[in-house]
């Protein structure tokens, strides 16, 4: 698991900080998270950004990012990814027989994500979007700021390898939950650094936004969708290792009172001959992989 001293650091932030901690989590198949907030303000003021529009959202941060109000952390698990990885080694044959050609169903369904769990700190600015008769903020709220996130495990093809990895990167990230749509987005850059050598440490941008809207048809393109892309270089000859883009429809439901919607991904990823090295690299990798992501949101 990961290493002792960033959890001991973890529990330490968490134990001494003097105005309390508040906590969340959020329930995803490929990207699941308990998070703990640390309000840095004095007065505890934090913004409300209810009434804003996004680009109003965007300028505030912005302007306001190295200013910070909040300390985050969060421990993460992605369950698809971690679930490939447990598939082919508890049941080797029939990830085997789960190819056709190049072609391995198990792969495009927990492709590009390459981590099992992880750690984050977070320091950056914050607003929150509140709700009217609702006391608990959950998930509306956005930030901007230097995100350091670390691992010791790595995936490759659904393997996992021993490797000590560190992110840093410039994010900018937010949640918009409301009664009658659903806003994500996400915007970074950043770099990435592996112990294990067979693993090449990168350079990389990348974006995300997802629309869900719950009055507009289930079949809106428009309203009811997701796109995510990422482009990734090494760091020495800065030449192309990852190159990835999903484009996902979200089909929206009201059910028992609460909003759900189902989405299917379609995507492409690219691998880079410069990517892995020395025995991964002799192990063989597949420059083109499909991505294919079910998903579902409560």
């Amino acid at each position: 698991m990961i290493q002792s001293f960033w959890l001991s650091l973890l529990l330490a932030v968490l134990c001494f900080a003097k105005d309390g901690v508040e906590f969340d989590y959020e329930l995803d198949m490929y990207y699941s998270n308990v998070s703990a907030f640390v309000n840095l303000d004095k007065d505890k003021n934090i913004t409300d950004g209810t009434n804003w529009s996004e680009k109003e959202i965007y300028t505030h941060l912005l302007k306001n990012s190295f200013h910070p109000n909040i300390f985050l952390t969060e421990l993460a698990f992605h369950p698809m990814s971690w679930g490939g990885v447990w598939y082919r080694k508890h049941y080797p044959q029939r990830y085997t027989k789960a190819s056709i050609d190049n072609f391995n169903i198990v792969k495009a369904l927990t492709a590009g994500w390459e981590e099992p769990y992880s750690i984050s700190f977070f320091v950056g600015r914050m607003l929150v979007f509140k709700q009217k008769h609702a006391h608990h903020i959950g998930n509306n709220r956005a930030y901007m700021g230097l995100l350091l996130s670390i691992g010791d495990q790595t995936i490759k093809d659904n393997k996992a390898y021993d490797d000590t990895w560190l992110n840093v990167e410039y994010k900018l990230k937010g949640t918009r939950e409301l009664e009658r749509k659903d806003l994500d987005w996400s915007f970074r850059i950043g770099y990435r650094y592996h112990n294990n050598k067979n693993f090449a440490n990168t350079l990389y941008v990348g974006a995300r936004r997802s629309s869900i809207d719950f009055y507009k048809s289930i079949w809106s393109i428009l309203y009811n969708s997701a796109f995510s892309t990422l482009l990734e270089v090494d760091d020495k000859r800065f030449s192309l290792t990852k190159a990835e883009m999903v484009l996902e429809k979200k089909w929206p439901l009201r059910s028992w009172g609460q909003n759900i919607a189902l989405g299917l991904g379609v995507g492409y990823l690219y691998y880079g001959k410069h990517r892995y090295s020395d025995a991964l690299q002799n192990e063989g990798y597949n420059a083109h992989q499909l991505i294919f992501q079910p998903n579902l949101k409560w």
